[in-house]
């Protein structure tokens, strides 16, 4: 399947903000093994920030350095990421996530499902501004956060366990 640009940038940011946003997860043992990687870029890069970013630039460096529940392979199709498992309820409207249990930030903290409930409250809360915000849109009462008519924490997620 061939995409244009846009859609891609588009797939790139759903990609982005389903993985909780979560900045230089992976496998490593901790933050005490200096690691240092060097990257150039072709323009400046705007933002780290997930909820922020806009650009082509800021999104081909988060997907560099960053890791969600999928990820997009090779073939643009969608893969697991931090998740393990995905599990869809009877009635379609609840899904569950399994996370791995080797997730960690850059600082080596476990990355744990709170962590996606805050990015993804923080994406869509007024305040934050985030052009993006419409993807969640689908998540209950993710549209009346946004219009600034209810608290980003009745967003229709929640943490189950670490």
């Amino acid at each position: 399947m061939e995409l244009n640009k846009g859609k891609s940038l588009l797939a790139g940011a759903a990609v982005l903000f389903s993985g909780a946003l979560l900045t230089a997860c992976g496998q490593s043992k901790g933050a005490s093994e200096k690691q240092v990687l060097n990257w150039m870029t072709s323009a400046e890069i705007i933002t780290m920030d997930p909820s922020k970013a806009t650009d082509a630039t800021s999104f081909t460096q988060m997907e560099n350095t960053m890791e969600g529940l999928y990820q997009l392979d090779k073939d643009n199709q969608a893969k697991e990421a931090l998740a393990t498992k995905a599990a869809q309820s009877k009635d379609g409207l609840t899904w569950t996530f399994d996370l791995r249990k080797d997730g960690k930030w850059s600082n080596g903290q476990a990355v744990t499902a709170k962590d996606f409930v805050y990015s993804w409250q923080r994406t869509v809360n007024p305040k934050t501004a985030s052009q993006y915000s419409y993807i969640f849109s689908g998540i209950k009462n993710a549209d009346a956060i946004v219009a600034g008519k209810k608290a980003p924490s009745s967003l229709g997620v929640k943490a189950l366990g670490k």
